[in-house]
């Protein structure tokens, strides 16, 4: 889960101020070569006294329970610690022969290709971002930022992936891999031609050393720290080429779940405590198809991403058609009037976040260059899970610990009246937090809570909050006024959504007041846990939801019990312990039922205690670009994709460009064109 700055309203950002230069940092020669491989040793003991003392307390708790039920699942907790202590080592280095004989190697080569066979190579693309990014690390502080999304999530390479129409697996940097006979451990064969952008071989122990900086303590990486440690219980190494990834738990889609990217060894050899500050800027080298390269950070203004040449995988089935752009330029424009003027003069390609806005799509793109098929309309539906939206109550903070409280606050948010009048209808509220999951459904007898004055009175009279002081706002006895605090992108767009629901909480005698900040310092006091209120949209990634990370008591406070714990994605600062098992079990489900189970019953606790309040989602999206920018012709995208540009299936066609602008120049016009895409209606096409 990230932040990531979709179509959707409440994931709009702003901009920083900045100069013009990258800032130049000098940092003295290090070398964590003899540190990273002294973890290996260092962790596996780490690893097996933890083992032992779980196998000692477990025997301990299960000899005392008298509870049936309680013993059962503890002494089951007890056998699969004991389990895992016949072969406890995390990181093993072993030898080809090591590897069993009779596993069933796949390559996923039966899977349709991805993209279309007329999308030309070349161009350069000119898109935005609202901020400049606060780092161009993915791991650490702030590395948990939008532009992660188009830097790396989006377009690195990992060991496979899941094919966007078939949700089958499909090569990446592995080659072939292989599952064993309990869905615990995945074989991977690398890829001989896969390399890194600085032409170094993409090997096993650029694995290990992702597995390394994850697990270390020098980043500020609680999630990254936790995953890895819970998660995964081996990583081998048989040869340069060759490895395997164990699971603690079988899981379905196992090669998914244990998918991780390489981090180049060679190029992070100086990870170590200062590494936040002496890679803050540095431009990794990519298995993927771009790179950023130094030249191409223009500090405060744009960052570039630059086809890599001769790139290993150009050539390959499932990407010989995607990532067909050139260079793609992300120049930072603080203004959404002023994102559409540039675009409208042909300074931008595509513009795909405002067009979820209704007040874009319906009034501003009513323009000449629509008018004379300049510019195109696109809507597409799509298969993806809606974001996160919604406000986080940080339950840590008086009066949002209080239950009634929080469910005073459910019934008087009028997300409702934002929707019908501000967004024109076209999104609907959302249900519950996992909401859109294909493979395991929403769960039955979860709604939103409605707008009711009534209900919301009633929940803030049982808090305490029974008096109206002059103003209408609800008081306590002891004159506390019933007054909080919104923390939110500083937007028009989104100030005008946080107004419409403080001028409606009024009539149940609640104030909202607002804190509109700018991207940057917006994301880093949320993630802080300074806020009351955060008004947040967390982007979701199929197939399978993941409550733990926004959930689990672990994340939720210091070892005090008290202090919010930081740089977590619980911003609730949520404890409950049954919300924990079932963040626990759904990690731990062997089945596509019992992840149902354990997600429905985590919702169902979720709506019940109110520390989130959902906000609204759309099961599409829509792009406006220059006739120039191409999709493919019949599908514009495959279906489980979360934006226009986020599976690089378009390209520029150069010549269109030209033909284009002479039109322009010459007053010549071309049909207009809005086309809706449907899958779901087996057209082949749009309707």
């Amino acid at each position: 889960m990230r932040f990531f700055f979709t179509s959707s309203l409440l994931a709009l950002a702003a901009v920083l101020c900045g100069g013009t230069a990258l800032p130049a940092a000098d940092f003295p020669p290090y070398d964590g070569t003899k540190e990273r491989d002294a973890f290996w040793g260092f962790y596996n003991k780490k690893v097996l006294t933890s083992l032992q003392d779980q196998e000692r307390d477990l025997s301990a708790q299960a000899a005392k329970e008298t509870d049936a039920a309680k013993k059962t699942e503890l002494e089951a907790q007890l056998a699969q610690t004991r389990e895992r202590l016949k072969k406890p080592e995390y990181f093993t280095f072993a030898t080809p022969g090591d590897i069993p004989a009779d596993l069933k190697w796949e390559n996923g080569m039966d899977e349709p290709e991805i993209g279309d066979a007329n999308a030309k190579k070349g161009g350069t693309l000119r898109d935005y971002i609202l901020s400049f990014p606060p780092t161009l690390r993915v791991l650490g502080e702030n590395s948990n930022s939008s532009f992660r999304g188009y830097q790396y999530d989006d377009v690195e390479m990992s060991l496979i992936n899941l094919h966007p129409e078939t949700g089958r697996v499909i090569p990446c940097v592995a080659k072939e891999w292989a599952v064993s006979a309990d869905s615990r451990t995945v074989y991977f064969r690398i890829d001989p031609d896969a390399t890194f952008s600085d032409g170094t071989p993409v090997e096993a122990d650029d694995f290990f050393n992702q597995f390394y900086m994850q697990l270390s303590e020098y980043p500020k990486n609680p999630f990254g720290n936790e995953w890895y440690g819970t998660n995964y219980a081996n990583i081998t190494r048989y040869d340069a080429r060759t490895l395997s990834i164990s699971l603690t738990e079988p899981k379905p889609l196992a090669p998914y779940y244990v998918s991780t990217s390489p981090m180049s060894a060679k190029f992070y050899r100086e990870f170590g405590p200062d590494f936040e500050q002496r890679y803050q800027w540095r431009c990794r080298p990519t298995a993927g198809p771009y790179v950023i390269r130094e030249e191409d950070i223009q500090f405060g203004r744009s960052v570039t991403l630059t086809r890599v040449k001769n790139w290993w995988a150009r050539d390959k089935k499932f990407y010989k058609n995607r990532f067909n752009i050139d260079r793609i330029v992300y120049r930072v424009i603080r203004l959404q009037d002023k994102v559409l003027e540039l675009f409208r003069q042909g300074e931008l390609d595509v513009e795909q976040l405002m067009m979820g806005i209704p007040e874009y799509w319906y009034e501003k793109l009513e323009v000449p260059e629509v008018h004379r098929g300049y510019i195109h309309k696109a809507k597409f539906y799509n298969v993806w899970p809606g974001s996160h939206a919604g406000l986080w109550l940080n339950c840590a903070i008086p009066p949002l610990n209080n239950k009634e409280v929080r469910l005073g606050l459910c019934y008087a948010t009028n997300y409702q009246k934002v929707i019908d009048f501000d967004l024109r209808g076209d999104f609907e509220r959302m249900r519950c937090f996992s909401q859109g999951f294909p493979l395991i459904g929403d769960p039955p007898g979860i709604q939103s809570r409605p707008f009711d004055v009534q209900k919301a009175r009633e929940h803030f009279a049982k808090a305490g909050y029974t008096k109206a002081g002059n103003d209408g706002i609800l008081v306590n006895d002891k004159g506390q006024r019933l007054s909080l605090t919104i923390l939110h992108r500083k937007t028009d767009t989104i100030q005008k959504v946080m107004q419409r629901l403080k001028e409606e909480a009024v009539k149940a005698g609640l104030e909202y007041k607002l804190e509109g900040l700018d991207g940057t310092a917006y994301f880093q006091k949320a993630t802080q846990k300074k806020h009351q209120i955060a008004s947040v949209a967390f982007s979701v990634t199929p197939p399978i939801p993941d409550h733990y990370q926004a959930w689990h008591s672990k994340d939720a406070f210091m070892e005090d019990g008290k202090t919010p714990r930081p740089n977590t994605n619980n911003l609730c600062s949520f404890a409950d312990p049954r919300m924990d098992k079932f963040c626990e079990d759904e990690r731990r489900a062997t089945t596509i039922d019992e992840i149902r189970k354990a997600s429905w019953g985590a919702d169902q606790i979720i709506h019940d205690e109110a520390p989130w309040i959902p906000a609204y989602d759309q099961n599409y999206y829509r792009a406006a670009y220059w006739r120039w920018v191409k999709w493919p012709e019949k599908t514009f995208n495959v279906a489980v994709s979360e934006l226009p540009l986020s599976n690089h299936v378009h390209w520029i066609d150069e010549e269109v460009k030209q033909e284009t602008l002479d039109a322009m120049r010459e007053g010549k016009t071309f049909p207009e064109t809005d086309q809706v895409f449907d899958h779901n209606l087996k057209t082949g096409g749009p309707r």
